[in-house]
């Protein structure tokens, strides 16, 4: 064996990851880069770590290897050089037409097992660490960027023979899917920097809908498609022998003719059932773009969930991401597994466009309620005061982020919700014989404190109306107020 334990170097592209080098003399055909085709996920399917694997499977005749291995806590140890031909996925018949070990890198990630006392290839317990996850992530972008390699080349060995490998993303049973996988890496690999999810977010965002509403959103799509409208459903990849841009070409031409009917998840939304494929492929041709247009399918989603009221409602009355992406993930995407796991990772999702797009950016938002402290009768939250002004109706009003009234609606005040309270903080408030400054002031103002208002109306000089004082003293500018109850 040539081994260079500790000699480590920094892969550019990936970050600060460190890949441990123990090159083996053994277990490989000699190669070259330009061989590389596939990038071939594998489990260890036994409990040892990243350098005892390496060390084990490079340490003589095994007749069988790996180029990396991803260790518990992340580490990354490499056994074959890349160019040369690892025996990771060799096999006396295939599944997948094309990939093999001469065209491939193998990727070896080490697992943990619930019960110890059954190591069954097909028990349902086996599952991967989050750190061994997200490395095995970074390191196979870095790879994927290297050597161009699409996403929808890096497979599973199952993929490839058949074999139940990697166990926990072939069940899916775990806290980690195979989906998930592949939305760290296509996210990652394939959506432009600042290309996509800005587009998606601005668009949202346009709609009237609040920062938590659009996050909420973005984080489920981002969980169905990783934002790439030409996202496959990845299970027919295989199945259909197509890469996203193959399927996608094929609908665009005519060749493939059973877009509709095929049950494959496609598109932003994973759109799967056959009625709204359909109509989805409808609204592409009636634009006359492909179906995997970024803009078209954003028009179409949001078509598409103005038939979804409850969803709709839900959004505006947005008080946080989880509140919106819980909506979206049970009331419009309804995927099979509903659990508080995947509802917790939808909502981390959003919470992440949240923090990159809106938190500490200064967005004010104007929130449409019968009163500041009646929430749950919030109609939306919008950027633009005149698109709260349009949504607001008889019996609502207008406040800014201190609760501040700035809008009420023309003939309110029959259906105001009188009498409520307001509290008056500035000490010389006007108090007029009408409502408006077209009439005359009463010599009188207010003082600080709390105030019942028994009518409202509409008036000259107030943009959220004019309150009428219990007291009989007179009128004055709800612009001045905060709405109390």
């Amino acid at each position: 064996m040539r081994e260079t334990a500790g000699a480590y170097f920094v892969c550019g592209k990936a970050g600060n990851m460190k890949i441990n080098r123990m090159i083996s003399g053994y277990n490989f055909n000699n190669g070259s880069i330009s061989r590389i085709k596939y990038i071939v996920i594998h489990y260890v399917g036994a409990l040892g770590g990243a350098e005892d694997n390496c060390r084990y499977y490079g340490g003589g005749n095994r007749n069988a290897s790996a180029h990396y291995f991803v260790g518990f806590n992340g580490e990354v140890w490499q056994c074959v050089e890349d160019a040369n031909i690892a025996w990771h996925c060799g096999a006396s018949s295939y599944k997948h037409a094309e990939c093999r070990n001469a065209n491939s890198i193998g990727i070896e990630m080490c697992v943990r097992k619930k019960n110890t006392k059954s190591m069954g290839a097909t028990d349902k317990d086996w599952y991967f660490e989050d750190a061994t996850v997200e490395a095995a992530a970074e390191l196979t972008r870095y790879l994927m960027n290297k050597y161009g390699v699409p996403a929808s080349h890096v497979i599973r060995h199952y993929d490839v023979t058949g074999k139940i490998c990697p166990n926990p993303y072939v069940y899916n049973t775990s806290a980690h899917t195979w989906d998930e996988f592949k939305r760290k890496i296509s996210g990652q690999a394939e959506t432009p920097q600042g290309g996509n999810e800005k587009i998606i977010w601005n668009f949202l965002t346009g709609k009237g809908l609040n920062a938590y509403a659009v996050a909420g959103i973005m984080g489920n799509l981002y969980a169905e498609s990783g934002l790439m409208p030409n996202n496959l459903q990845n299970t027919y990849n295989n199945k259909l022998g197509k890469t996203d841009a193959e399927y996608t070409a094929a609908v665009d031409n005519g060749s493939y003719g059973n877009f509709v009917k095929d049950s494959a998840g496609y598109g932003l939304a994973q759109w799967t059932y056959w009625s709204r494929k359909q109509a989805l492929l409808n609204h592409a041709k009636q634009a006359g773009v492909s179906i995997a247009d970024l803009n078209m399918q954003l028009g179409f989603l949001w078509e598409e969930l103005q038939g979804y009221t409850a969803v709709m409602d839900a959004l505006k009355k947005a008080g946080s991401v989880r509140a919106a992406s819980d909506a979206v993930l049970t009331g419009y995407e309804k995927p099979a597994d509903q659990s508080e796991t995947v509802k917790k990772k939808r909502a981390e999702y959003g919470e992440g466009y949240y923090k990159k797009y809106a938190a500490g950016n200064g967005t004010k938002y104007y929130r449409v309620r019968k009163s500041w402290t009646d929430a749950a009768s919030q109609l939306g939250a919008f950027t633009s005061l005149e698109n709260a002004k349009s949504a607001c109706k008889a019996g609502y009003t207008v406040y800014d982020d201190n609760g501040k009234a700035v809008y009420t609606t023309a003939g309110q005040q029959a259906s105001a919700g009188v009498p409520f309270s307001v509290q008056v903080d500035i000490l010389d408030l006007n108090i007029r014989t009408g409502a408006g400054t077209n009439y005359a002031k009463t010599g009188r103002t207010t003082r600080q404190g709390i105030f019942t208002i028994v009518e409202v109306k509409a008036g000259q000089g107030a943009s959220a109306g004019w309150g009428r004082l219990k007291s009989g003293a007179g009128w004055i500018s709800l612009d001045y107020v905060t709405r109390l109850a």
